[in-house]
């Protein structure tokens, strides 16, 4: 695999857009570039892959966003071309029935393949090397949900730490009660050269109510806890939903972990994606998605097929489908930004719609609660 454009998310502002790419574990891409064109052929921009965001099972993954120097809005007029250190266009993509050729650049000459459509909120995905692409729900750029060493899961035994849990052991769920583990895993991954937002996400204890976690909890940036229910942020959420720990780190007591150089991620998946309680505060098993599926060895992925089969949608997780409404990072920012229009138009109240995944933040005094509803602005 030389590399491929694997996850692109365009259709929503600029601080939801971003161009993943995967490349075989250990290639140099100091020489690689991604050049974008209008429809026209013009050339608009030009990006390094910069230093990859995570190492899924042999794939290197670099994700190219507004945090980039220089990146501009992407849309469906746009034309994406992945260059390697030969100045071999390795793919020409577009998007929503549009192609075209590029006129200038690398990619002169070079006639764009469309790969789909998406809308605000979703992202096209390959899982194939490039060869297909399809639309995901749920925009995944970098990284896999995971648990760090010495967290607490709740079991009909008792908390137990989450490396002593094995394929078979029942934790406690809140939907189903004590379910069975059908797949453990774990790895050690650098942190040295991760950007900020692709570090791990420490949540202190009581930073999303009271006891809420008992005690400090450290997770992926993408894992997904439960907020608007069980007392977790109740005052701010009217309704369960599943949010990315690193959405929430505006908010105080919850940033992401600086100083380490390693740690190793465990995660477990169960027949179902479940609700489960870490460290007193509840939030997610493994959801095996695509994106999950795609960084796992061939060995993985047959293991994975004789548990939970082969006959899935393409596009559907393994053990789908998710617990509560998901919302992606891009949510969570999109709807920080409306919130401060919102409560511009209601003295005393903070009230934000959530229309996009049915959940919303509720109105609170403008007085204690107030000070967590700023850290959303």
């Amino acid at each position: 695999m030389a590399g491929y454009i694997s996850e692109i998310s365009y259709a929503g502002a600029i601080d939801t857009d971003f161009i993943e790419v995967a490349v075989t574990e250990g290639t140099d891409v100091s020489g690689y570039s991604l050049v974008v064109y209008s429809d026209n052929g013009a050339l608009k921009e030009t990006y390094s892959l910069g230093t990859a965001s995570s190492t899924i099972s042999g794939s290197d993954v670099y994700v190219i966003d507004d945090s980039t120097a220089g990146f501009a809005d992407l849309s469906e007029k746009r034309m994406i071309a992945l260059v390697d250190d030969t100045g071999t266009v390795l793919q020409l993509i577009s998007f929503d029935g549009r192609t075209g050729t590029a006129a200038e650049g690398p990619a002169a000459g070079t006639t764009s393949t469309m790969v789909g459509t998406s809308t605000t909120g979703e992202s096209l995905q390959s899982d194939d090397g490039g060869a297909s692409y399809y639309t995901q729900t749920t925009e995944n750029s970098g990284t896999i949900p995971c648990y760090a060493p010495g967290t607490l899961i709740n079991t009909p035994d008792g908390p137990r730490a989450v490396e002593t849990l094995a394929p078979g052991d029942l934790v406690l769920t809140v939907d189903h009660g004590p379910q069975p583990i059908r797949w453990v895993r774990s790895g050690t991954h650098p942190l040295e050269q991760a950007e900020v937002a692709d570090k791990p996400v420490l949540i202190k204890a009581g930073a999303l109510g009271a006891g809420r976690p008992a005690r400090d909890l450290i997770v992926s940036p993408q894992h997904r806890i439960l907020v608007g229910g069980d007392g977790q942020l109740m005052g701010y959420f009217n309704a369960e939903a599943l949010v990315p720990a690193k959405a929430l780190t505006v908010l105080p007591g919850i940033r992401h972990m600086n100083g380490k150089s390693e740690i190793t991620w465990i995660h477990f998946a169960c027949d179902r994606h479940e609700v489960v309680t870490a460290n007193g505060c509840t939030s997610e098993s493994l959801l095996l998605g695509p994106m999950v599926v795609q960084g796992l060895t061939a060995k993985e992925n047959a293991h994975l097929a004789a548990l939970f089969g082969t006959n899935h949608p393409s596009g559907t997780a393994l053990n789908g489908p998710a617990a509560r409404a998901c919302l992606t990072v891009g949510d969570v920012r999109r709807k920080r930004a409306m919130s401060k229009t919102e409560r511009q138009r209601h003295t005393g109240t903070v009230t934000v719609p959530w229309e996009a995944a049915q959940v919303c933040l509720g109105r609170a005094p403008l007085s204690q609660p107030s000070r967590m509803a700023d850290q959303l602005t």
